[in-house]
């Protein structure tokens, strides 16, 4: 049985027109969507009648032990720090080939590895609890303002 490992894992956006990478992100969540209800209940009705409404996306958060070597770290607190709406890809362990981003055509996501893409944006955050025998990290909030797409990768036969 095959089972897709997370340890490989990475994240990546594109900012000024750059595919730019975070190294040792250690955890992402995506959040789930949850989505409204409709009341379409007949008054002669015994029992209510739904139908599904819209789509509200969900929080998650990435994880990180700040590294002040790592200027991805930083730059994750830059991005919080201004709340701007990014597209957010995240490729699975299958292969580390990155995606690559044109003006004119956007986003090219690698058929070697699967990838889960959304739009959102990180909300600022103070460092996690400061503990003894720990390392200092932040968990960024995640709002997502699209549900996560997920692109299959090409499995040779």
């Amino acid at each position: 049985m095959a089972n897709v490992k997370t340890q490989g894992t990475q994240v990546f956006t594109v900012i000024d027109g750059q595919v730019v990478r975070f190294v040792c992100v250690k955890k992402i969540g995506f959040g789930q969507d949850s989505f409204g209800k409709i009341d379409v209940t007949c008054l002669d009705a015994e029992t209510k009648e739904y139908i599904r409404g819209m789509r509200d996306p969900g929080e998650g958060a990435f994880d990180i032990d700040y590294d002040d070597t790592n200027t991805s770290h930083d730059k994750l607190a830059e991005i919080a720090e201004s709340g701007e709406k990014l597209d957010w890809y995240v490729g699975s362990s299958h292969s580390k080939t990155p995606p690559t981003y044109d003006a004119t055509t956007g986003i090219d996501l690698p058929e070697d590895r699967m990838w889960w893409s959304f739009k959102g944006y990180l909300n600022d955050a103070a460092p996690n609890d400061i503990e003894v025998d720990a390392a200092l990290g932040y968990s960024y909030t995640l709002v997502r303002t699209s549900k996560v797409t997920r692109t299959k990768r090409t499995v040779a036969p």
